[in-house]
């Protein structure tokens, strides 16, 4: 377990190419156009300078389109339906200030914040919070199961 626990991110993450982004100003068509394909994107002041500021998700949408008297306060929070609309960007609806990690953060430590923050998934980061990719639960779990098959070989 401990050679599990101290892999470093990098030799797990997803790379950044193959991690959903989307603008903080695309129009929010454009995000239920990504949500079609994952259930989150990660949000990017531009993409250029890609640096992560925020994310969106499957509860940021539901949130959004869930009738008020339908809605569970205590998990989707206040309604925010009236901010659909034509002009509306990502940056409404969005969660702000993500909770991220470093390449070389540790598998430890990525599942204390997963544990800690309640989430499952964290965005990969340089130092000037630049996107490089992401870690998720899943992604942990198939580097446990692969690890957990080679020890039970040797």
């Amino acid at each position: 377990m401990e050679k599990f626990y101290e892999t470093k991110v990098k030799e797990i993450m997803i790379s950044g190419h193959d991690t959903p982004f989307i603008g903080e100003n695309a129009v929010w068509a454009d995000f239920f156009t990504k949500l079609s394909l994952r259930a989150h994107a990660w949000v990017v002041n531009n993409t250029k300078d890609m640096k992560v500021v925020g994310v969106v998700t499957e509860h940021d949408m539901l949130r959004c389109i869930i009738p008020p008297g339908e809605k569970k306060a205590r998990i989707f929070g206040i309604s925010r339906a009236e901010i659909l609309h034509k002009e509306s960007v990502v940056q409404d609806i969005m969660t702000h200030n993500p909770v991220v990690c470093s390449p070389e953060e540790t598998v430890a430590h990525v599942l204390k914040k997963f544990s800690s923050f309640n989430i499952r998934r964290l965005a990969v980061v340089d130092e000037n919070k630049r996107l490089l990719g992401e870690i998720t639960i899943q992604l942990l779990v198939k580097e446990f199961r692969h690890k957990h098959k080679f020890m039970n070989m040797v």
